[in-house]
């Protein structure tokens, strides 16, 4: 008899999800000061008869404001003197029990379990769905990760990898797309695709025993296969031989008194024209340091109407130009958004198309060769370039527009050509093909030329925002901002005011290939050269040593993070005591010069 196949419904899950970011989008157009508890049920979301019901005297709504481990040592600690009470138990607690603890292997057990779906990261939302299916004890069963290790600190992948093992163990299989070395290194076969992104790509370079790290291959080996070369190469840090000195005498961006969620009146000192990297295990205050204390104190924000600011004292941030912040919400939700748009190079591409003799003879204006407004654009499709087709009782579907053929353009707009190509013909580019096309204009060429080294010439200049990654869209954004930063530097430099602006970067090397990491790091490093300071939060432990500052928060997440455990150069993080960083961190400078 064939083997029956079992597939794993994920839609309840999806749907349930779904629903309640649905529900909570109209929360979100409001400003966040003018959302009050609920006089009636204060804040606990149910009715009063549900409240009144409690187990061993806790009601569901207490259970609820507890983390998950916390819940999971509560359910260890239940114990029920009566009889009924025991025979209605003995079922449901072990199961209550068995999922938290699924969740904490994944390293979700900072998260309160009435945490809103729409305040999770994708890689927790991931890790959610991958402890569901630790409970459901299938076998035969295809499991298709995608960068499960997506936010996670290295202390927390190591006990992930652990539980991609032991569904292994059980008769599953598992593929996995990933780029960390650990993860890597720990799989029983490697499918690397190569040798290069986009049109460049789309081959099996590798297939094989995954190699360790720093070990040796031949030259033929790793001509073609970009991981094997990376995965062999073995980086002394820093990179340039030396680190910015940070000294006493140097100006400082300081903090104190950060009390945003789970921070605990904590102090931090940030060395202005240098980069520094917050680093800590997940949900240990990051993020609630960068976006809830340091953002609002260098933009001078005033306190909200219920008089908090999130910090007590902030000092030197006069010595700083702007601040731009690079987090990793999507760059556009409509297919009209594209790179060129968003970097805001399109404005330019169109204007020397409207210089053109041929525009001129026509009459066209910039505004022609936009695929957002009549006269230029195909009607037929609107600009889209794709029609939407409605089909009753299935997905809705796109096609390619017959009258333009997805160009966007009506027949008199593509007529008009610059060095023989048309304006779609530009926005099909490649950027590194579009880097050399413009190279002559100096405001398309700064922009385009960061994109390249970033590792995005592959990507075409028309793509829409929604196919790309959560990485590619963050590097976009990353280069937005420094190309509006440079912009301003120019200007008040005109003005003999010139100061270095403030870049906060939130994990820039998710959905990064290790050699795409190193080309990161080089844009970091050429950022300060230019007189910014730059500050990431980063659990990649090569961006860590790589920097001039490191501000470790923890120990642990959620309520047991919050605190400062170290700050300083790299090498003396690594010899801390109490920071879940420094084993990791030494490893990686153990073959690094002093």
């Amino acid at each position: 008899m064939p083997r029956k196949r079992h597939a794993l419904d994920l839609s309840r899950f999806d749907s349930l999800l779904a629903a309640e970011v649905d529900e909570e989008r109209s929360l979100e157009r409001m400003d966040p000061e003018d959302l009050i508890t609920c006089p009636t049920c204060d804040g606990a979301r149910l009715h009063l008869h549900s409240r009144q019901v409690q187990v061993s005297d806790v009601a569901i709504e207490a259970i609820a404001q507890r983390s998950i481990q916390d819940a999971a040592e509560h359910f260890s600690a239940l114990k029920f003197p009566e009889k009924r009470q025991q025979m209605i138990a003995r079922d449901i607690i072990p199961e209550i029990h068995q999922r938290l603890q699924f969740l904490s292997k994944v390293g979700l057990g900072y998260l309160q379990l009435s945490r809103s779906a729409r305040t999770l990261s994708g890689g927790e939302s991931q890790r959610i769905r991958l402890a569901a299916q630790l409970g459901s004890n299938l076998r035969g069963v295809l499991y298709v990760l995608d960068e499960p290790t997506i936010g996670l600190h290295p202390r927390d992948n190591a006990a992930l990898l652990d539980t991609l093992v032991s569904l292994r163990d059980r008769g599953n299989s598992l593929v996995v797309v990933e780029h960390d070395e650990d993860t890597i290194a720990r799989a029983d076969w490697l499918i690397d695709l190569g040798p290069a992104a986009g049109r460049l790509g789309g081959q099996i370079v590798y297939e094989g025993k995954p190699p360790r790290l720093g070990q040796k291959h031949s030259a033929k080996s790793t001509e073609h296969s970009p991981t094997l070369r990376a995965m062999s190469m073995e980086i002394n840090h820093p990179s340039r031989g030396k680190r910015r000195p940070v000294d006493k005498k140097q100006a400082f961006l300081s903090l104190s008194g950060c009390s945003v969620n789970n921070l605990k009146q904590v102090s931090v000192s940030i060395p202005i024209g240098c980069l520094t990297v917050l680093t800590g295990v997940s949900g240990s205050g990051k993020s609630s340091l960068m976006h809830g204390c340091l953002s609002p104190a260098a933009r001078n924000d005033k306190p909200n109407k219920k008089g908090h600011a999130g910090y007590t004292k902030a000092l030197n941030m006069d010595r700083i130009d702007a601040v731009y912040e690079v987090d990793q919400s999507p760059i556009g939700k409509t297919s009209r958004s594209c790179p060129a748009t968003y970097v805001g190079i399109f404005d330019e591409i169109r204007k020397v198309f409207a210089q053109l003799p041929e525009a001129r003879a026509r009459g066209f204006e910039a505004t022609r060769f936009s695929f957002n407004t009549e006269g230029g654009r195909c009607e037929e499709c609107k600009g889209n370039g794709r029609i939407k087709l409605e089909m009753d009782f299935l997905p809705s579907a796109w096609i390619p527009c017959e009258i333009c053929q997805g160009k966007r353009y009506n027949s008199a707009t593509l007529e008009v050509t610059y060095k023989d190509q048309s304006i779609a013909d530009v926005l099909a580019m490649p950027i590194e093909e579009a880097a050399r096309f413009f190279e002559t204009h100096s405001r398309l060429a700064e922009p385009l030329r960061l994109l390249n080294e970033t590792g995005l010439g592959y990507l075409t200049l028309g793509q829409a925002s929604p196919t790309l990654s959560g990485g590619e869209a963050q590097r976009i954004k990353l280069i937005s901002e420094i190309a509006r930063g440079r912009s301003l530097r120019k200007r008040m430099a005109n003005l003999n005011n010139a100061k270095g602006n403030l870049y906060l970067i939130e994990e820039p090397t998710v959905g990064l290939h290790l050699e795409d990491v190193r080309r990161l790091i080089d844009v970091l490093h050429r950022m300060v050269d230019e007189g910014h300071t730059v500050v990431v939060i980063e659990h990649h432990m090569a961006v860590a040593a790589e920097a001039d500052w490191i501000i470790d928060v923890g120990p642990e997440a959620g309520a047991d993070g919050g605190e400062i455990v170290a700050q300083g150069p790299p090498e003396l993080i690594a010899r801390s005591k109490t920071s879940r960083t420094a084993p990791f961190l030494a490893e990686l400078l153990k073959h690094s010069p002093d």
